[in-house]
């Protein structure tokens, strides 16, 4: 039985990764025909659940070492495409069944350096692994990476058939949730919230980072923004919204659209690189096309904004930009007014994720890259 060798940081916050990557794990510790191991440079928090054979990749690296070398097993590297610790271990070692799954670091790469480890981690894998479309045309048309590589595997998720309340309210719930880092273009959001401050409608912003002091600061003066922090349970809190923004500057997929879905709840989001492949224009939710400068620019710890984003309509790279606060405060303004089409959206999201994004067809997916092992 060949033997599946994940790699990756598995961190004490919950991001998009590591939710991808738990639910398919959890699914396939019960489904596989594989034996599956995780290397991970975290210890791991108890928030991932029970994790069968779960090492840390410091403690074990002569396990792993083992596992590396072995003939009977396949090396899945999760994000690390860029890393130069693989690079010098690509370089050294004799390895070669190995995967690279692409989750979102291609867009952090800027300089020369990082781009030409990058391409040579690339050249020693079998299979790539890509979560979207968007981010199969950044490997091809940035990296110049060999398509016949590629394959396309979007996330997968179990329904947890969340019933949906709408509930009469005198103001109308409009949330964020994600990390506050320049990419996420929050400060959309907050100078939107501003246009709107005599409307009936409250913003919530769940998450946290480098940038809550600054959007704090732009949210002055108006007491219908609230910050609620870090939420345990993302779906909780996305399931009483009204609508959802997400003013992403840069997205390889958003995970948070398909939460959104599976929660029934309306969307307003980007239109900018993976996104369309989950919300359709006046479908399933609203897209707005990003067109002003980005106002927020601190690097300082954090995932830079990144040279090039894909426009979704042409597939052809471009500069990044944010969104204009006054379109999206119109759209806003808009669906608040607007409840059965925010149901319908909602609805339509919510059997498109369940089709699209299910556990059980990522997990095959996945399977069948390694069989062809």
């Amino acid at each position: 039985m060949k033997k599946i060798v994940h790699v990756i940081s598995l961190l004490q916050e919950l991001g998009g990764v590591q939710q991808s990557f738990v639910s398919y794990y959890k699914y396939a510790q019960k489904y596989s025909k594989f034996e599956q191991y995780v290397f991970s440079n975290h210890t791991i928090s108890k928030k991932y659940g029970h994790f069968d054979n779960f090492y840390h990749i410091n403690k074990n690296f002569l396990y792993f070492l083992k596992h590396l070398v072995s003939k009977n097993s396949i090396i899945y590297f999760h994000n690390k495409l860029p890393s130069k610790k693989v690079f010098y271990l690509l370089k050294f070692l004799p390895i070669n069944n190995i995967i690279f799954h692409e989750h979102g670091t291609a867009w952090n790469v800027k300089s020369q350096k990082y781009k030409e480890m990058y391409q040579a981690n690339a050249k020693q894998a079998k299979r790539i692994i890509v979560n979207s479309i968007a981010t199969k045309h950044m490997l091809i048309k940035r990296f110049k990476i060999d398509k016949a590589k590629i394959k396309l595997a979007y996330y997968g998720f179990n329904d947890p058939k969340i019933k949906k309340k709408y509930v009469k309210n005198k103001d109308i719930k409009v949330g964020y949730i994600g990390r506050f880092v320049s990419f996420k273009g929050v400060q959309s959001l907050i100078k939107a919230a501003h246009i709107l401050k005599d409307k009936n409608i409250i913003f919530l912003l769940a998450g946290d980072g480098h940038l809550k002091k600054d959007l704090k600061k732009l949210s002055q003066g108006n007491d219908k923004i609230k910050f609620v922090g870090n939420v345990l349970k993302p779906l909780n809190f996305i399931k009483d919204l009204d609508i959802l923004v997400v003013p992403s500057i840069r997205e390889p997929l958003g995970i948070v659209n398909i939460e959104a879905g599976l929660c029934r709840v309306s969307v307003i989001a980007s239109n900018i690189d993976g996104i369309p492949e989950v919300i359709t224009n006046n479908r399933n939710g609203i897209l707005i096309n990003p067109t002003k400068r980005i106002t927020l620019k601190k690097y300082k710890g954090q995932p830079p904004l990144p040279d090039f984003v894909i426009n979704p309509n042409t597939y052809k790279m471009t500069k990044p930009k944010e969104l204009d606060p006054k379109i999206l405060s119109n759209h806003i303004l808009f669906l608040s007014k607007n409840k059965k089409l925010r149901i319908k959206y909602g609805n339509e999201l919510y059997q498109h994720v369940r089709k699209k994004f299910s556990i059980k067809s990522y997990f095959r997916g996945i399977e069948e890259i390694y069989e062809q092992f």
